[in-house]
């Protein structure tokens, strides 16, 4: 069965074609940088035709910017939601993460040139989503908490953790030609890479949440003086 598209029904086979387009000129060139010409040639259309379903760049921006993220919170929040212990919730999160982000680079360096922009649009909806329980990162940060009440897991700031666990699985892609020197394994097969590299972060991730011996150093570390 293939993959269900990641537009609306009631969207033209032209308007997908403008936004595969547009997100990969966007993500290439930022949202100031990018040119409305450019993204009717990477369409195949002509540019009064691009302006004929999308008035100025503006719109087009939040329009492919807005499906990008939905596209992102659908592609395995239900997968968490379905998970019924901590470590499936975060194994899910770790794959669906990383999954998300290697099936569609362009739409990573989308929300990272958001970031880098002030992150506006991508502010609004990732709250917009929390509120309405639907962002992954939200579902973990209450996985984590509910997993420290029942003593599941040390106890640690749900939110701190879940920064850190989203850092590991997205900066190997922003930093791959970097990665590549580092690991030449990477460079020789990024695939397999990048399955290993799953497996890591989550047996670190995991095993490093683990509750600690009695007197241990498990609790969170004391504030600096």
């Amino acid at each position: 069965m293939p993959p269900p598209s990641p537009f609306p029904s009631e969207y033209s086979e032209t308007e997908r074609q403008i936004f595969d387009a547009a997100l990969h000129v966007f993500a290439r060139e930022g949202r100031h940088g990018a040119r409305m010409q450019a993204i009717a040639d990477a369409a195949d259309i002509n540019k009064a035709m691009l302006h004929y379903y999308f008035q100025d760049k503006g719109t087009l921006y939040e329009e492919v910017f807005t499906y990008t993220v939905e596209r992102f919170m659908a592609s395995f929040g239900a997968s968490l939601r379905e998970a019924s212990t901590f470590e499936h919730t975060l194994r899910a999160f770790i794959d669906g993460y990383v999954e998300f982000v290697r099936s569609d680079e362009a739409a990573m360096r989308l929300m990272v040139q958001e970031n880098l922009a002030g992150g506006r649009l991508l502010g609004t909806h990732l709250r917009e989503a929390t509120d309405a329980g639907d962002a992954p990162p939200q579902i973990l940060v209450e996985t984590i908490a509910e997993a420290v009440d029942a003593g599941e897991i040390r106890d640690v700031d749900p939110q701190h953790t879940v920064l850190s666990v989203v850092s590991t699985c997205l900066f190997f892609f922003v930093a791959r030609p970097t990665v590549q020197i580092m690991h030449p394994d990477a460079e020789d097969d990024w695939g397999a890479f990048v399955e290993a590299r799953k497996e890591h972060l989550f047996d670190l991730i995991y095993h490093g949440l683990a509750p600690r011996p009695e007197g241990g150093s498990g609790s969170r570390a004391a504030p600096r003086e």
